[in-house]
């Protein structure tokens, strides 16, 4: 347990530093200037194209969800918990039936799990659906939020299958995991702007979200020198 509350301290002193810093935004992204092309490590006898140079910034972006939305993305959660639920906790959901569930239905206890469990399991649960809201465009705050309520419907309307719902897991879960998230987050996107193939690695390994199709923070940015104009321009796609 003392090995994970010091790492839970790590993340959250390296998010606290870095998590600080100002996102860069499409505005700031485009810009064209005259600018000494030597600053950008190019020859005035060189054009740099589209095709040469190419690179990547990771952010992310806050949008508006409706309420169709925000249920698409809570049920989808919802579904793939009822999945792994007999992969990764087999005795536990074994050992659950119908009566146990209807037993269980609306109850709440301090459980008895080991620390392992309710330190370290939990709480890295609760970062990967904080680490997934964030990757569909939640702020910060509103994926803490979602976080709440996946866990809770984990909590009262699955696990109930084999016992009954947990008082420690139900702010443990989404407190301790949405801090964890935090720095994973913030660790992640300081990897992923890396100009190194290592640094990138483990980026998508702390952060595997940014690697799906919805995740829309990864930009592209081409630089263009046009040697007639002696102008320098940066462009951000999306």
């Amino acid at each position: 347990m003392k090995i994970s509350i010091c790492f839970f301290l790590t993340l959250f002193l390296f998010s606290a530093s870095y998590g600080g810093e100002q996102n860069l935004n499409f505005k700031d992204l485009t810009a064209s200037s005259s600018l000494d092309p030597e600053n950008y490590k190019m020859g005035p006898d060189k054009q740099l194209t589209s095709e040469q140079s190419v690179s990547y910034y990771y952010q992310y972006f806050d949008r508006y969800h409706s309420f169709g939305s925000n249920m698409l993305n809570i049920g989808a959660v919802y579904g793939f918990s009822w999945m792994i639920y007999p992969l990764f906790q087999h005795n536990d959901f074994q050992s659950g039936s119908w009566e146990e569930y209807k037993t269980n239905f609306g109850q709440l206890v301090f459980d008895q799990d080991q620390p392992y469990w309710n330190w370290l399991v939990h709480p890295l649960t609760g970062s990967q659906l904080y680490l997934f809201y964030r990757s569909t465009g939640y702020s910060r705050v509103d994926s803490l939020g979602m976080t709440f309520i996946s866990s809770a419907l984990w909590e009262f309307t699955v696990e109930v299958w084999s016992e009954p719902a947990s008082i420690q897991d139900l702010y443990q879960t989404p407190v301790l995991g949405s801090l964890l998230g935090l720095g994973l987050e913030s660790l992640s996107m300081f990897l992923l702007n890396q100009d190194n193939p290592m640094s990138n690695f483990f980026g998508y390994l702390f952060n595997f979200y940014t690697l799906f199709w919805w995740y829309d923070g990864k930009i592209q940015v081409v630089p263009s020198y046009y040697k007639k104009t002696g102008t320098v321009t940066i462009m951000g796609t999306f």
